[in-house]
């Protein structure tokens, strides 16, 4: 599956697989958002939603942070798997539906970098589920993972999630508001056709990372 083509980003050497997603614009923005993390997350629960070749999750488990990282893709949670030994770091690669199987407060850090381009996913292209994020504005698991965030995320703890000018952010922020947490844009990057953003969402407003 995995093998040929190694590469390395952001410091991170990755074993690439024509069936998951590569990181591009948006996964580079992500990083530049958890750069803002404090420099040691020992002691501290991550998870990394949607996580392909894992490269967020091995970012976070490089700063000491106990990983998680979760695909609906068997392919992609072995293969961050393998990227994760090859940066010398520990992940626990699981297959899942976005977070429906974790345990209620388990994580001080989530993350999640959303197929986002508003169309459906084609069946006769089995990639598209990591960029067609629903014919509704994209939005189909960005407000899903927004429901099931305040239930995982411990008090205190912070999410980052990515949106695109295309899903309409004011509305991700009016649902941030309504499930009780705080949100705020934390990155921006301007496109050729649209602009990318990351929120950066606190449950409550004591967020202290």
């Amino acid at each position: 599956m995995a093998g040929g083509g190694i590469t390395k980003i952001r410091g991170i050497t990755l074993s690439p697989d024509a069936e998951v997603y590569m990181p591009a614009e948006d996964t580079l923005l992500m990083i530049d958002a958890l750069s803002e993390l404090p420099s040691s997350l020992e002691g501290l629960n991550c998870l990394d939603v949607g996580t392909g070749t894992g490269i967020l999750a091995i970012y976070m488990a490089k700063l000491g942070c106990y990983t998680v990282a979760a695909d609906i893709s068997i392919r992609a949670a072995h293969l961050a798997r393998i990227n994760s030994e090859m940066n010398g770091t520990y992940v626990e690669a699981v297959q899942g539906d976005l977070m429906s199987y974790f345990r209620d407060s388990s994580f001080h850090i989530i993350t999640f970098n959303p197929p986002y381009i508003p169309e459906e996913i084609d069946s006769n292209i089995e990639l598209s589920v990591a960029w067609a994020g629903g014919s509704n504005l994209g939005r189909e698991l960005i407000d899903r993972f927004l429901e099931q965030l305040p239930r995982l995320l411990k008090e205190g703890g912070v999410s980052f999630l990515l949106n695109s000018s295309l899903n309409n952010p004011e509305l991700t922020l009016r649902k941030i508001e309504e499930l009780g947490m705080h949100g705020s844009i934390i990155k921006r990057l301007k496109l050729p056709f649209h602009e990318l953003i990351v929120w950066k969402i606190s449950r409550g407003r004591t967020g202290h990372l």
